[in-house]
């Protein structure tokens, strides 16, 4: 389930956005196709938008997702997006019998190139923390390591997932006696 204080948060940044444009409800409505009803039940937290709706809301206040998020503290502050595997919520699609969806991320970023890796660790693995111009999304697919943005160090257990600025020095350490397969994903944004 989606922390309730990252929606106040994205709900609040939506209204004081639209307010610092100097736009009604109205207007943003008529500006981005969704309805007045809607847009008032986003900005107070009453409902989260679909991704593609969401991304017409951010486009239609004329700023990049990026500057919408910029100065957007997630997590009390923290410098990274952590999801438990348990709060992975279902979702439908496409209505198959059998298939089983769960939704972990979603990230549009313009003008960027993506990078897909599973990246081993070996026991003991370790180095020195580094940075990338960009965003980098890890998910666990076995195993569990010690994950160390800037000075905080968060346990990462298979099926756990976490999604970070990558220009924060970062680096993945494994204490234990096991390989750590991960998916890594790079969002990398052009210099």
């Amino acid at each position: 389930m989606i922390d309730n204080e990252v929606v106040s948060r994205i709900a609040q940044k939506i209204k004081a956005t639209r307010l610092e444009k100097n736009l009604t409800i109205q207007q943003l409505a008529s500006r981005s196709n969704v309805s007045k009803g809607l847009l008032s039940k986003v900005e107070n937290s009453r409902t989260i938008p679909s991704l593609p709706v969401f991304v017409t809301i951010i486009q239609s206040l004329d700023i990049s997702l990026k500057e919408f998020f910029q100065d957007m503290v997630l997590s009390n502050g923290k410098d990274y997006l952590l999801v438990k595997k348990d709060q992975y919520m279902p979702m439908e699609r496409e209505g198959r019998t059998g298939f089983h969806y769960q939704f972990i991320l979603s990230q549009n970023i313009t003008n960027c190139s993506m990078d897909a890796v599973l990246l081993t660790l070996e026991p003991g693995a370790k180095g020195k923390p580094t940075t990338t111009d960009g965003y980098e999304f890890k998910y666990i697919i076995s195993g569990s390591c010690e994950y160390q943005i800037n000075n905080e160090v968060i346990q990462l257990e298979e099926g756990d997932s976490i999604y970070f600025d990558a220009t924060v020095p970062h680096i993945p350490m494994n204490k234990s006696r096991r390989k750590v397969v991960m998916l890594v994903i790079y969002f990398i944004l052009p210099k």
